[in-house]
């Protein structure tokens, strides 16, 4: 698949990783109603795509997303309209984005840069794992246009940094560093600019070269871990393995350990 222009968003495939890139750099690439659409759109096209597995959110320009559109919630004001609006259709848009993120049974990477606020903040979060450019900024933003977090930002952040940082985070005008963000759990990588996108090529192809069923199966039980109890979490770890135990990655994992080399796996 070559790459193509859906406005706001812009995808394609290379090395079986399916790259999924906000387009609005002239608004810092808010999010809108339809950037949520059309990216909920390439989620779905890659999830049905066997030849990618494993996906990656970028942002193109100076930020990877400064967040809600605020300009556009301003205009609303303005004009009379019902200040609701932005937080009704959109905002259901938004929390569907953050889910197909989690549901989909293919490792997600966001690699960040510049500006990460509000909604993107809490979309970054709900990736499965994080790297940030140096100099890349992080703020939860919310509190200073008088709104609380959305996008599941009160649920990932106790989660991640405790209450007290969560608080922290959400009820002051807080914006920390990618050192900061590292040290807290927040992302697992900070790469120099230099060398960020040969380091974020090399970690989605990485993911892409992996047991898919396998990781999609490990994504899963990691996504119901604060739900279930010990008794629950073993039980469904031991119904996942039966599963990946049926398919050719694991013979070929086997083959490739008695034989001492690296495995090829396939997704199948």
């Amino acid at each position: 698949m070559g790459e193509k222009s859906e406005k706001s968003i812009l995808s394609h495939v290379s090395c079986n990783v399916g790259y999924i890139m906000f387009n609005r750099p002239e608004r810092l690439n808010a999010f809108n109603l339809d950037l949520a659409k059309q990216f909920i759109h390439a989620i779905e096209s890659f999830r049905k795509d066997k030849t990618v597995r494993s996906i990656v959110i970028r942002g193109v320009g100076r930020a990877f997303s400064a967040g809600g559109d605020v300009k556009e919630m301003l205009s609303d004001v303005h004009e009379g309209r019902n200040r609701a609006a932005y937080f009704q259709s959109p905002l259901a848009a938004f929390n569907k984005m953050i889910l197909s993120l989690r549901e989909i049974a293919k490792p997600v990477l966001a690699a960040v840069h510049g500006a990460v606020a509000g909604v993107a903040f809490n979309l970054m979060l709900s990736c499965d794992l994080k790297m940030a450019e140096e100099g890349t900024s992080f703020t939860q933003a919310f509190v200073r246009i008088g709104l609380s977090p959305d996008g599941g930002g009160t649920y990932f952040l106790p989660r991640l940094v405790g209450y007290a940082r969560a608080c922290e985070l959400t009820m002051l005008p807080t914006i920390i560093d990618a050192k900061t963000a590292l040290n807290w759990g927040l992302i697992n990588w900070i790469a120099p600019t230099a060398s960020f996108e040969d380091e974020v090529k090399k970690i989605a192809e990485k993911l892409a070269e992996g047991p898919t069923l396998a990781v999609g199966r490990t994504k899963a039980l990691l996504n119901r871990t604060y739900d279930n109890s010990l008794v629950e979490q073993m039980e469904a770890e031991r119904l996942a393995q039966i599963e990946n135990a049926e398919k050719e990655d694991f013979e070929e994992g086997l083959k490739a350990f008695v034989e001492k080399r690296q495995p090829r796996f396939h997704g199948h």
